[in-house]
């Protein structure tokens, strides 16, 4: 227990044998908040209102017989209120309770109700005056409350290991925190109602699954008791929305909460959210002309509340997979070289093959190698090999190359789509060159019942999010990252 810990647990017992509750159930009335009272201050003066509000204590300045104190509330926004033993409405409850909590028994990070008036003080700030106090929840775990000095700040709540396993110190300290997962919720939010103009559905597909299909990633493992067997943490949805296309839904989405027992890193969270959308009859060209639109509405709605420069507005250019990969390596290389070929000219290149088995794999560490570092972006990659994308339909001209994109800003890649494969014999030939254990023979019946041209795509949110609000790291916009 920290001494800081040590010394509120002593308060708190002083103030319960006052006979005051520190955790009272008392129904309190609320009438304002801070940024109301800032906005309307002058009105507020004027007709003498009287304000009720809520609030957590930043600090507090012991004058003599005065205190004063800066409280934030739930708008985010501070107030100075000052407290004068003389200024105390008695009726209320006797001084003695004021003497004792102000000048000894409050503190930083407690949570207090407040009846009084406003005014301004002789320096020009508008300050509440305290008539009526009541403590709500005493805080025993100290605050850090940054101080500036010199121009110089102290006492800074930045270390990234404790932010993030304390997510709530650091929103309550670190207000820049706060205005990510705000924003989060906007952009979600902005995301539904551009949706909504399409008359797209929202929906809730299964999180435990039988087969964890839809993408190839390494799966949570879960036991079901009433079943008697395993069951997965889904790694992805795509699936299951497919079949609610084949069931004649013209669009269908889902915020989906997905589960890949993989790799942590800046890019990367085991729990993470995906945004999926399907759309019928509609193809990956023109998901791309929807996906610029999209980031475009959502750019113009938080403009005023985000500090990036990104033009969604021109022409984003658009680059084949394996043109990228030959101009920035020279290796000439196409859908048909062999992977014996790939592996030759990894051992002469200097590649780390994470599989020399796989020729997907391969291909897949090449574009890592030569390209990820190189799209400043926005930038469409398209046309991926078919080897690489097992669910998307091949081109008309070429039953090797897909019709698939991804999309990169700042070399991060934010967005994959494809038109669907909707062929029942060519995707069950492909999931059985994919060697799985088993194989989703529900989406296949799905297919034979018939899946209307559809584009799909996969929007990473977490990712989508860094973006809007300057991160490099998405466990900045995640609100509990796992931790190692």
């Amino acid at each position: 227990m920290l001494e800081q810990e040590y010394i509120r647990i002593k308060k708190l017992k002083k103030i319960e044998s006052l006979g005051i509750n520190p955790f009272p159930n008392n129904k309190i009335k609320i009438n304002t908040n801070i940024k109301n009272i800032l906005i309307n201050k002058n009105k507020i003066i004027n007709n003498k209102k009287n304000i009720y509000i809520i609030g957590r204590i930043l600090s507090i300045r012991n004058m003599g017989i005065s205190t004063f104190l800066d409280i934030k509330d739930y708008s985010d926004n501070k107030i100075q209120l000052y407290y004068n033993i003389n200024n105390l409405d008695n009726k209320y409850i006797n001084n003695k309770y004021y003497i004792y909590l102000f000048k000894k028994y409050l503190d930083i990070g407690d949570i207090i109700w407040i009846h009084g008036n406003l005014f301004i003080t002789k320096v020009k700030e508008y300050t509440i005056l305290i008539k009526k106090i009541l403590l709500l929840s005493k805080c025993l775990y100290p605050i850090p409350i940054v101080k500036n000095k010199n121009g110089k700040e102290y006492y800074k709540f930045n270390n990234l290991d404790k932010r993030y396993r304390m997510r709530y110190l650091d929103l309550i300290v670190n207000q820049n925190s706060k205005d990510i997962f705000i924003i989060r919720s906007l952009i979600i939010k902005y995301i539904r109602l551009y949706f909504s103009k399409f008359n797209y559905i929202e929906v809730d597909t299964p999180i435990l699954q039988e087969i964890p299909g839809g993408a190839y990633a390494r799966p949570f493992i879960t036991y079901h008791n009433k079943f008697k067997k395993k069951i997965y943490l889904r790694i992805s949805n795509e699936l299951y929305l497919k079949k609610l296309i084949v069931g004649g839904f013209k669009g269908v989405y889902e915020f989906s909460r997905n589960f890949r027992n993989e790799s942590i890193d800046k890019l990367h969270n085991p729990e993470f959210t995906i945004l999926e959308l399907y759309v019928a009859y509609k193809d990956y060209i023109w998901m791309m002309k929807f996906l610029q639109k999209l980031l475009m509405y959502i750019y113009k709605k938080l403009e005023k509340k985000i500090n990036i420069k990104i033009n969604f507005n021109k022409k984003i250019n658009k680059i084949n997979f394996f043109d990228i990969i030959n101009k920035y390596s020279n290796l000439n290389i196409n859908e048909k070289t062999s992977t014996q070929k790939l592996i030759e000219l990894s051992i002469k290149n200097n590649i780390v093959l994470n599989n020399k088995y796989n020729k997907d794999k391969i291909l897949d560490d090449f574009f890592n190698f030569y390209c990820k570092d190189k799209l400043k972006g926005p930038i469409y990659i398209k046309d991926f090999p078919a080897v690489m994308s097992p669910l998307a339909k091949s081109k008309y001209n070429n039953k090797n190359i897909t019709e698939r994109f991804e999309f990169y800003v700042n070399n991060i890649e934010i967005a994959n789509a494809y038109t669907e494969l909707n062929d029942p014999r060519e995707q069950l030939k492909r999931f059985k060159k994919q060697k799985k254990n088993k194989i989703d023979k529900d989406f296949i019946k799905a297919l034979k019942i018939g899946l209307p041209p559809t584009v799909g795509i996969g929007i990473g949110i977490d990712r989508l999010i860094a973006l809007f609000t300057n991160n490099t790291n998405i466990q900045e916009v995640i609100l509990f990252p796992q931790m190692r």
